[in-house]
């Protein structure tokens, strides 16, 4: 290499070196790196998948409770619920652990919203709250509860500590209502759809 203005070679000792407060500037430097990201840009990453996990959890959940309102009967509902694999599907999502799923029906009179009437099984709504009945009419909804533990993306194991999201995964209740779409009755039996 040749200096342009004296065209003369230039040699090791014309370079300039980088200085010692250069070099001391850069691993301070590397060092806040190191601390920004362990502290604030790793936890937010982890804490971030919580809200897609949720958002998953609850889909399913709505889905499902839709599909069971859609039943031809309260029975089948019940039955299509305990015998599918409904907790296996939501564990697919992966690091979400249902822990107890409930189905329920909830009848709500019109005329006096505070009443209500829920049911844990098929043919315990009692006359007067079925269709044509005294606390008639009333509006049937069917309620699915899911109480489950949604992990974060890494959990840092710290004895002693327990910290939802950090240390430990953090408990969730999915709560959601659909509303009861056959309110007929059975020709053959003369009982309500809604009871049967």
């Amino acid at each position: 290499m040749c200096n342009k203005q004296t065209g003369r070679p230039i040699s090791a000792k014309g370079r300039r070196l980088r200085s010692q407060k250069g070099s001391a500037q850069l691993s301070e430097f590397g060092a806040a790196l190191f601390l920004l990201f362990s502290c604030f840009v790793l936890p937010l990453i982890d804490l971030s998948i919580i809200p897609v996990r949720l958002g998953l959890g609850k889909s399913i959940v709505n889905n499902r409770v839709h599909q069971l309102a859609q039943s031809e009967c309260l029975s089948e509902a019940f039955r299509s619920f305990k015998e599918s694999d409904f907790q296996t599907g939501l564990t697919k999502i992966g690091g979400f652990n249902a822990q107890a799923t409930q189905l329920s029906l909830i009848a709500t009179s019109v005329k006096n919203p505070d009443q209500s009437m829920i049911v844990n099984r098929p043919g315990a709504l009692p006359g007067d709250w079925l269709p044509g009945g005294i606390k008639g009419p009333c509006l049937y909804r069917l309620d699915l509860t899911v109480d489950a533990e949604i992990e974060p993306l890494i959990t840092a194991h710290v004895p002693g500590v327990q910290i939802p999201g950090l240390t430990r995964p953090i408990p969730f209740h999915l709560h959601e209502e659909c509303n009861w779409e056959n309110l007929g009755c059975d020709p053959s039996s003369g009982e309500f759809f809604v009871n049967k």
